[in-house]
């Protein structure tokens, strides 16, 4: 029998089917879990005490109607007197009203429990527009904490209550999770007391997300997150896989045009102790903007070519499959690779037959390399480059076409130790920190765009292709999009020196673009945010950054690395909008202050959290709906250790899976 908290809600109360509907969409679905996972958003206080209550409380009295008020115009509003059991007076106030409706809904000499907006004035106790009426023995039900929840159109908070209480009223004891010794150990409530006092509250501070009820839902849902990456680890440290041991017969054939650092050779003695193991390797490379990564990435993919296996490289956009593909092929030119160009446009029929046969030894592209339909003879290394662009699911798609199965993935943004745990379990971890020799800090500066003339006089000066970035594509009330910008600074140069790039054009448009700038055809790309990936032109020393108070963090400075690609001084400016938020006001001045990616993403996981850092695809799941990594450690580490100690394969975790499945629908099979 299917458990009561995953049965449709309209089994256990009665309502109408217009009011269901709404309730669902509200809710977003249709089982009491999902009800009563609609947390309240605040708590409203009824008072019933009239000699002493706070004009933020509602009043909830019981009154007879002794009389009647309707004014002379409709401009005046229509007032009746109620009379309390102890002889207090109590006006009842309506404005725009139907007077017919009132003397019906509050018939002289009528007793009635009512509750409202109440203030005390000159003329006595005013309640304005009653949001309760009810029958003289319901005063007990309107006095006290009452929740408030979120509403979509037409669904009223009462038939909210009413319903959630109805569920709650019917609702068994729920066998624990988390077993009873785990429970003392962390001092958590029961998950059936958690919901209960959620809905339930006997304070303000109950509905709180600081709450204990509400921390022990959270750590369910962190609880589910550890268990799936877990089980992920799980499944790849359980597989036999072929070792690969450098050879250095390809890599001795590179052309590097620098040095690799010491954090570069670190990482990649990490990554070929890897290789040479018979577990799976499962590691993050984590770096600043131009730290030098993708070299690291291209050499271990090498290692495993030298032993006759084939590599592959995921990324986010075509633009940077092409530049990858582009750079590796400049680097081996006294060698023979097949390195093949996969996209959602290219032709398929060949390539499948070139990888299946083994004849493509890397193959780099979008999601295209994701299809079905793409086979490899023998995939050693799987890489993927800016990982936060892309899920669990995603990446274990990738680690399937592969007997090997090992991955290594690549960040330019530095995540914080909290979402390493949080949202990737104990991936392996090798951090870059040190730049090539030779790269200058870029200077930031940050300007109004009341300066803008000014800038442009200073950029006329300046020898140097300049990206400009704007936050939208088209006209906005509120925002410069790039056509109008576009506009402006054709005028002040020439329409042959500058040019528009955003996501909407076509591959083939956006290839021609990006490769006529960096052939040096015009001097200014204006452009959204489709840049922010990896593109690598080392003539263009300057990025205007427009409406800078509108980005995070992490965006700024990933837009920010798009310059300092070369040896000559590169300069950002961040071309603000007034009003300016408080917090935009610290991101424009922590940007200013510093070019230390891992200081700037601790920053931006306390300004902004992790959803935004990583992306709504951080770790395969959507935005944790009850938990917050940046500000539950806490929580997060005892979920760990939870779920270390609970059986992967029991019925309670198929039910926990099957609990949070609107949240997380790919856990669930």
């Amino acid at each position: 029998m299917t458990h009561f908290l995953l049965q449709p809600f309209e089994n256990f109360v009665k309502i109408s089917s217009f009011t269901g509907k709404l309730i669902k969409k509200c809710c977003s679905g249709d089982r009491v879990i999902d009800l009563l996972f609609h947390f309240p958003s605040s708590v409203q206080n009824r008072s019933g005490n009239i000699n002493d209550f706070s004009e933020k409380d509602k009043l909830t009295v019981t009154l007879k109607i002794v009389d009647h008020m309707a004014p002379r115009s409709p401009k005046y509003p229509y007032k009746i007197i109620g009379q309390t059991p102890n002889g207090d007076f109590v006006t009842i106030v309506y404005f725009n009203y139907n007077a017919v409706l009132i003397r019906k809904t509050l018939p002289f000499e009528g007793v009635f429990t009512v509750s409202g907006t109440a203030k005390k004035t000159a003329d006595g106790i005013q309640i304005t527009h009653p949001d309760v009426i009810a029958a003289p023995n319901m005063q007990k039900y309107y006095i006290g904490i009452e929740p408030i929840y979120p509403l979509v159109s037409k669904l009223t908070n009462r038939t909210m209550i009413y319903v959630i209480k109805s569920l709650l009223q019917v609702m068994p004891d729920i066998n624990d999770l988390i077993p009873e010794k785990l429970l003392k150990e962390y001092e958590l409530m029961t998950f059936s007391n958690a919901i209960r006092t959620v809905h339930n509250p006997k304070i303000p501070a109950d509905v709180l997300i600081s709450s204990k009820a509400r921390e022990r839902i959270a750590i369910d849902e962190l609880l589910i997150n550890q268990i799936r990456l877990r089980q992920i680890r799980a499944s790849i440290s359980q597989q036999n896989t072929q070792s690969f041991t450098s050879k250095n017969t390809i890599i001795q054939s590179l052309q590097l045009p620098f040095q690799l650092t010491e954090d570069q050779l670190s990482c990649l003695d990490d990554i070929k102790r890897d290789l040479s193991s018979e577990i799976p390797m499962n590691r993050l490379i984590q770096g600043d903007v131009g730290s030098g990564k993708t070299i690291i990435a291209f050499i271990s993919m090498l290692v495993v070519l030298e032993n006759g296996a084939q590599a592959a490289m995921l990324v986010p956009t075509e633009i940077l499959a092409l530049q990858h593909f582009t750079n590796i092929k400049k680097m081996l030119p006294k060698i023979k690779i097949d390195i093949m160009l996969a996209s959602n446009r290219s032709s398929r029929a060949k390539q499948i037959d070139l990888l299946k046969s083994g004849e493509t030894q890397i193959l780099i592209g979008t999601h295209a390399i994701l299809e079905d339909n793409i086979e490899f003879k023998n995939l050693g290394l799987a890489v993927i480059d800016e990982q936060h662009r892309f899920g669990v699911m995603q990446r274990l798609a990738l680690i399937k076409k592969s007997h090997c199965q090992n991955i290594l993935a690549m960040s330019a943004t530095p995540i914080p130790r909290t979402l390493l745990l949080g949202c990737y379990g104990d991936l392996d971890v090798s951090s870059i920190k040190t730049k090539p020799q030779g790269r200058k800090p870029i200077e930031t500066v940050v300007i109004g765009v009341s300066k803008i003339e000014d800038l442009i006089e200073r950029l006329k000066k300046v020898d140097s292709q300049v990206y400009w970035v704007c936050p939208v594509i088209e006209e906005s009330e509120n925002l410069t999009d790039i056509n109008t910008r576009c506009d402006y600074l054709s005028k002040q140069f020439s329409t042959k020196d500058v040019a528009i790039l955003h996501g909407k054009m076509k591959p083939k448009e956006k290839d021609e673009i990006m490769s006529r700038f960096k052939n040096g055809e015009f001097r200014i790309l204006v452009s959204t945010t489709v840049i922010e990936v990896g593109v690598d032109i080392p003539s263009a020393n300057v990025i205007v950054i427009e409406h800078a108070e509108r980005f995070g963090l992490a965006q700024l400075h990933q837009l920010r690395g798009r310059v300092g690609r070369g040896s000559d001084q590169s300069y950002c400016i961040l071309l603000y909008h007034n009003p300016v938020s408080t917090v935009g006001k610290q991101r424009l001045q922590l940007m200013k202050s510093t070019t230390d990616g891992f200081l700037i993403s601790e920053e931006d996981l306390k300004l902004r959290g992790a959803g935004d850092i990583l992306g709504k695809e951080q770790s395969g799941f959507q935005s944790l709906r009850f938990s917050d990594f940046a500000s539950n450690d806490q929580l997060i580490q005892i979920a760990d250790k939870i779920s270390s100690s609970i059986e992967l394969d029991s019925d309670n975790i198929t039910f926990l899976y099957k609990l949070f499945s609107r949240i997380h629908e790919d856990v669930v099979a």
